[in-house]
């Protein structure tokens, strides 16, 4: 080979070496730019997340701080309406203590009475069942007393005698509670009437009273005016209201029966008064039957002493758990008023012998 072809040879793979250099250092450069271009792209986005996280945070602070406002907002309305209720409520209870306490002062003037249960017959006619059996007990003894006293006396003479003061004291008795009776009823429609009178033509007199009553008792003027104008709405209701607190007439007076008192005032006499007696009408049996002497005996008076204690004794215990007393207390009281009214009879007794020394009571 030449010189010459040798070194074409040797320039062409030079110029091709070079050529080869260069595309390298072209392809090189393209790949740093592509990596550039990777980098800037990167960092873009991180910038951009970065502003997207930041403003995220910018927007949850501005929530959370627009949730705290309004839950501030609604703490303070929330205490506000607490507060009116609790203003609401202390308003109500102030009203509840002033109706209260006008109830209270109220009460024992326009409330009518609680009736727990219905009054019973023993309690309805007390009064003439224990008038009519102390009468007769009491009235029998003593007439037992005054001819056992006279030791002449035959319990035939005493039983006539004691027989015809039971039926007498009985029918007496049942009379008067009767006449009794009708006179309060009596009386009561009356007053009623007049009362009624006065309401109906001279109403602001009849207010003035009662105000008066009402004051005298403690109640403020303000209230018993208040309660004075309530009630003279009311002209029926007035009346009763004045029938007791002017007059002391209770409403039941009216409605009472006297015939009714006066059968049991005149049945409890009878009760009673023959119950000292029986001692002496089953010894008189027994001695009539055997054929004996019917002569008085002590021990058959002594008999009617225990008799009438024990009974005066039973009709204390009976009233006591009438009028819900001490039992022992009720009995002792009646026992010894009891004793007082024989010690009378039997004291006048003894007083007219002593000043009519001839008189004779057993004839």
């Amino acid at each position: 080979m030449s010189n010459k072809e040798y070194n074409r040879l040797e320039n062409e793979n030079e110029n091709e070496n070079e050529n080869e250099n260069e595309n390298e250092n072209e392809i090189s450069e393209e790949n740093k730019e592509l990596n550039n271009n990777i980098d800037n792209d990167n960092n873009e986005n991180n910038n951009d997340n970065q502003i997207q996280v930041d403003n995220s945070d910018d927007g949850d602070e501005e929530k959370e701080g627009d949730d705290d406002n309004d839950n501030s907002v609604n703490n303070s309305s929330i205490n506000n309406n607490n507060n009116n209720d609790n203003n609401n409520n202390n308003n109500n209870n102030e009203d509840d203590e002033n109706d209260i306490r006008n109830e209270i002062i109220l009460q024992p003037i326009i409330r009518k009475p609680k009736i727990e249960k219905k009054q019973s017959f023993l309690s309805k006619y007390l009064k003439s069942i224990i008038y009519g059996g102390m009468d007769g007990l009491v009235s029998i003894f003593v007439s037992i007393a005054v001819s056992f006293s006279s030791s002449d006396a035959k319990i035939s003479v005493l039983l006539i005698i004691v027989l015809s003061k039971l039926v007498a004291g009985a029918i007496s008795m049942g009379m008067g509670d009767y006449l009794g009776t009708q006179a309060d009823i009596d009386f009561a429609k009356g007053e009623r009437k007049r009362e009624a009178w006065e309401v109906e033509y001279y109403l602001e007199g009849e207010k003035s009273e009662m105000i008066e009553i009402y004051t005298k008792k403690g109640i403020p003027e303000e209230v018993a005016r208040e309660v004075v104008d309530i009630l003279s709405l009311n002209p029926k209701g007035f009346v009763d209201v004045m029938m007791v607190e002017e007059l002391g007439i209770m409403p039941d007076v009216e409605s009472q029966s006297p015939w009714k008192n006066g059968l049991v005032n005149f049945t409890s006499f009878v009760f009673f008064g023959v119950l000292p007696i029986l001692p002496y009408l089953a010894f008189l049996a027994i001695a009539t039957a055997a054929k004996i002497p019917s002569d008085q005996h002590l021990y058959l008076f002594l008999i009617v002493i225990g008799i009438t204690a024990l009974t005066l004794f039973l009709i204390g215990i009976f009233k006591a758990k009438s009028t819900n007393t001490k039992w022992y207390k009720s009995g002792a009281t009646t026992v010894i008023f009891g004793v007082i009214g024989a010690a009378a009879g039997l004291g006048t007794v003894e007083l007219i012998k002593v000043i009519f020394p001839n008189v004779d009571i057993s004839q």
